[in-house]
């Protein structure tokens, strides 16, 4: 039976069950658990044994420069005596029909089995390169100027102004960003160090980093969320960076592939690889997810498809989607009332990509040579754009 891990005696099991699941320190769990405030959590035990948890966090996410509303699903955890028992599916099952019924429209998770989730209508959403660079290849035409200031943000009052850049980012493509108790989560739990940039006392940039000992006198940089609301916040950015070639042996960042990151380096090292860890995303509410996008205000059209979700089943059907003076009605429409050319098949998987702009329709159907609509193939209905997501919570 699946209950709320509420009380401290079950966080405490949860943190246990962690450490076991997650190879970490049960001493960092602990403290993880007893201090995380945005995370829900429920669980399944057999005889007083916590043998199976998951959670959920609530943040807000940009898709297609649009905020959502996004349930995080994490902590994903079996004890592995317990293991193929069902479990996990219980408590996708679960998280994901309460956060819909919530009133959350998308969900997102990190996984280590990118197989796994798909089961459950996840999809890559997400296509980054890690870049790989030291700070002293950072051109040096880059300059902090005297108007500016930098902060390192510790304090509850100082968040703030890091969640007013996030809504203001001109990289929104990158935005995933949470509540005050978010970014306080960021630095007391999980080691970021983030730094606030504000002009003439008004906040344009952060950017959150973490630091990893290599070797006895090597340190590098991985760049965990940065946000710039203009190109000159970008380019302090990096001039703060360069700050950082003393004691830096290299810096990491995982962007996009139209993202410029070489324009800014004297030279471009060879080492360059995909994100090994991109991040899933999901529909939960198909009418939110359509009609709360914006669309090209002089694209008039009526564009039909069909989808089966075995998970959420007000989902499941064949879909209407209205699109007119830049705005989409979305609705399920009896069988019979179109023709079935018209109407595109599609997955709850394929459609999550199509919406969040992972993949053109034409290149996502290619490999089973489907039949794509005459309405579906106007380029500028969902394009694909830039898919990268940083630090989620």
């Amino acid at each position: 039976m699946i209950q709320e891990l509420k009380n401290t005696e079950d966080l405490e099991k949860a943190a246990n069950l962690a450490a076991l699941c997650f190879h970490d320190p049960i001493k960092e769990m602990k403290e993880f658990y007893s201090q995380i405030q945005e995370l829900e959590m429920i669980g399944i035990y057999e005889k007083s044994i916590l043998t199976a948890a998951a959670g959920s966090y609530k943040f807000r996410i940009f898709i297609r420069d649009q905020i959502l509303d996004c349930a995080g699903v994490a902590n994903v955890m079996t004890d592995p005596a317990y293991r193929r028992k069902g479990y996990v599916k219980e408590l996708m099952i679960k998280i994901l029909e309460d956060s819909k019924n919530q009133g959350y429209p998308i969900a997102a998770l990190w996984p280590f089995d990118h197989d796994f989730y798909r089961k459950f209508g996840f999809e890559s959403g997400e296509k980054t390169i890690t870049f790989k660079f030291k700070p002293g290849q950072i051109k040096s035409d880059f300059k902090i100027e005297d108007n500016i200031t930098i902060e390192d943000v510790t304090e509850k009052n100082d968040f703030l102004p890091l969640i007013q850049v996030a809504e203001n980012a001109q990289n929104k493509y990158t935005r995933v960003y949470g509540d005050v108790a978010a970014w306080q989560m960021r630095g007391k739990l999980q080691g970021f160090k983030t730094y606030l940039i504000e002009r003439d006392g008004k906040p344009i940039a952060y950017i959150s980093l973490k630091f990893k000992k290599v070797k006895e006198w090597e340190f590098n940089m991985n760049i965990m969320d940065l946000a710039y609301v203009d190109i000159e916040a970008k380019h302090t950015l990096f001039a703060f960076l360069k700050n950082f070639e003393a004691d830096i042996t290299n810096i990491f960042i995982n962007l996009p592939y139209q993202e410029e990151v070489e324009s800014y380096l004297t030279s471009v090292n060879d080492e360059h690889k995909f994100n090994q860890w991109p991040a899933m995303m999901r529909i939960l509410d198909i009418q939110q997810c359509f009609e709360q996008l914006h669309y090209p205000k002089h694209l008039e059209s009526k564009i039909y498809f069909k989808v089966e979700d075995k998970i959420i089943s007000e989902n499941s059907g064949i879909w209407e989607l209205d699109i007119q003076e830049g705005k989409c009605k979305a609705s399920v429409i009896e069988d019979g009332t179109v023709e079935m050319d018209k109407v595109l098949e599609i997955t709850i998987n394929q459609l999550t990509q199509i919406l969040i702009g992972y993949s053109s329709i034409a290149k996502l159907l290619e490999h089973q040579k489907a039949k794509i609509p005459n309405e579906w193939t106007t380029k500028e209905l969902f394009p694909e754009v830039p898919t990268a997501i940083m630090a989620w919570f």
